[in-house]
């Protein structure tokens, strides 16, 4: 199948679902797919398209995302857009710098928590408010923000998380 989603019209057409239903000794009405019909349509014809990149510190394993992964594809199939997802690992962007962000329609930052790749996390919430990139922080991704907000906005030199930092002279998230 071309896509995931055609799999339950081509197990319909085999007729599984009315074997699960006799072997149920179930009365169901035949099953009326062209709601699902119309999401495939949706999912392989979409009329927009969007650059995503989700900035975390599994991307090593992406299982960690695939709820989040799967909400994006959802969300671009309900609105007909195709969503293409850039995964940049958090220590990787305080590594090689901003130009890992650069053509992001939007940036999404997920929970993660701990000291490490929390900086990137920082700077990728700094990137999307400098450049007016709509920007989504989950849990930590929104720490993140905050921590920028308050070193760069509130001029909260050294502003922190007390999870990392517990002796941060301003400890915006405790």
């Amino acid at each position: 199948a071309d896509t995931i989603y055609r799999i339950p019209a081509l197990l319909n057409e085999q007729k599984l679902d009315d074997i699960v239903v006799e072997k149920l000794c179930l009365e169901a009405s035949p099953a009326d797919l062209s709601d699902w019909a119309k999401v495939v349509e949706d999912q392989l014809n979409p009329q927009h398209y969007i650059r995503l990149k989700m900035v975390g510190k599994y991307m090593d394993l992406l299982d960690a995302y695939l709820s989040l992964t799967e909400a994006l594809v959802h969300a671009g199939i309900h609105t007909k857009t195709q969503v293409d997802i850039d995964f940049i690992d958090s220590s990787e962007l305080e590594e090689k710098g901003v130009e890992l962000l650069s053509g992001a329609d939007a940036i999404l930052v997920p929970g993660g928590f701990g000291a490490r790749g929390f900086e990137g996390k920082v700077i990728a919430a700094g990137y999307a408010r400098e450049n007016r990139i709509p920007y989504l922080g989950i849990c930590y991704g929104l720490h993140a923000a905050v921590v920028d907000i308050a070193r760069n906005l509130a001029a909260m030199e050294g502003a922190d998380t007390t999870e990392n930092n517990p002796n941060t002279s301003y400890p915006v998230i405790g």
